[in-house]
């Protein structure tokens, strides 16, 4: 099977909805991707590291370099060999061109240390990316959930008010007690209550929605089948190991301070360049002087006492390698954690939507039993009012945990990039 990148396995999983006018989870990935800050920051960070390696390559590069001067005055040189005062117009001009032949490993060293830079930036545009199509996910599924919460709130309202006001008639006709219609009226309350949170719920979660696409959320397609995920806990701390974005920036980071060491010991090497000079020069040092040279050769230049300073940066440096492979190490403990967690979460998620579909299917029949028994009055108007609230209370748990199942898939699949196409 050929390798894809980790957004590209998550985005290769999303079923396209058959409902043409409703969003899916696909659009509102896509629309999170382009509309993301964080995205745009880690982009932008990614084109400078790879600013920054162009220019660490081009210090291997050949320099020509052109200095002029040009002026006017005076010069008074005394009478010395019977020169006298005069105007002038000191012009120099001269053309360098320089070819570094040896650096000491600066330059290799440079190079090493912005392709370590270029590979953390690229990666953490990527890890970026994946907690963004999370993020999609999860809101997705929080604006479907609150959504079909208050649609179900919103009918028992309704059924409760036809109650209420059934109970009102038939308590003044003494049919029942004051008792029962206050206890109406509490399941009422009650009902209206859940309605309020239910609201609060979907509003909050639609305007998440629009912070995070850009766009006002509108019908919404169901979420898609469940991704495919690793078989076993092990498998998945094993690619997650190889392919987790956060990791393999600690990685990166190791190899960028393990560039740094060689750059500060490069400090006390020499360097040896090629160069080749021509000169242009007038009126520099009495009226009338005149020179025009070229230069051909090899410069050099090595440091053989800096009192102390390459010894310090090659200690800075290598206390920073140091630290770069505890960090390493850190982010391998805190990626195996993560893993469990997100492995549990789902084993814990599909357990929960097993158990909460058995309870919804119960509660259901149980609201249709009573609902009949209390046609024929073997049964009270509490007693269905009682059943309604236990069975949205079991849909309510349903729809928690299949949410809570699409995203653990998803947040597991994002650490471990590990969806077949």
């Amino acid at each position: 099977m050929r390798p894809l990148t980790p957004l590209a396995l998550l985005l290769s999983c999303v079923a396209v909805s058959p409902m043409a006018a409703a969003q899916d989870l696909a659009a509102a990935i896509t629309a999170a991707l382009a509309n993301a800050p964080s995205i745009a920051e880690a982009e932008a960070g990614e084109a400078a590291a790879s600013a920054r390696l162009d220019r660490a390559k081009s210090e291997g590069n050949p320099l020509l370099r052109v200095e002029g001067s040009y002026g006017a005055g005076r010069i008074d040189n005394g009478g010395y060999f019977g020169l006298t005062a005069d105007n002038v117009r000191p012009t120099a001009v001269q053309a360098t061109a320089e070819l570094p032949l040896y650096a000491g490993g600066r330059v290799a060293s440079a190079i090493r240390q912005a392709q370590g830079g270029a590979e953390v930036a690229r990666l953490g545009a990527e890890q970026a990316r994946l907690q963004t199509v999370v993020n999609a996910v999860a809101t997705y599924a929080e604006v479907l959930t609150a959504r079909k919460l208050e649609a179900r709130y919103g009918k028992l309202v309704e059924a409760l008010s036809e109650t209420e006001r059934q109970a009102g008639l038939r308590f003044k006709v003494g049919e029942i007690a004051s008792s029962d219609l206050a206890q109406t009226r509490a399941r009422k309350a009650e009902a209206l209550a859940g309605l309020a949170q239910a609201e609060g719920r979907r509003i909050a979660a639609e305007a998440a929605y629009e912070r995070l696409t850009g766009q006002v959320p509108g019908a919404l397609a169901p979420l898609p089948a469940l991704p495919p995920t690793p078989p076993t806990l092990d498998e998945a701390t094993d690619l997650a190991r190889q392919a987790n974005p956060a990791l393999r920036q600690a990685k990166a980071g190791v190899d960028v301070a393990r560039a740094g060491v060689s750059a500060a010991k490069a400090e006390g090497m020499p360097t040896v360049g090629a160069f080749a000079e021509a000169a242009h020069v007038r009126d520099q040092f009495f009226p009338g002087y005149r020179a025009d040279s070229v230069a051909v050769g090899v410069r050099g230049r090595w440091t053989l006492f800096a009192g102390g300073r390459v010894a310090s940066q090659i200690r800075a440096a290598d206390a920073d390698l140091d630290a770069s492979e505890a960090r390493l190490r850190q982010a391998t403990l805190a990626l195996d954690g993560m893993v469990i967690e997100a492995w549990q979460g789902l084993v814990t998620a599909r357990r929960m939507v097993e158990a909460s579909r058995l309870q919804t299917e119960a509660a259901e029949e149980a609201l249709r039993g009573t609902r009949l028994e209390a046609q024929v009055g073997a049964r009270p108007t509490l007693a269905v009012l009682d059943a309604e609230r236990e069975a949205i209370a079991a849909q309510a748990a349903l729809l928690d945990a299949e949410a809570m199942q699409t995203v653990a898939a998803w947040r597991l699949n994002a650490l471990t990039g590990n969806l077949p196409s």
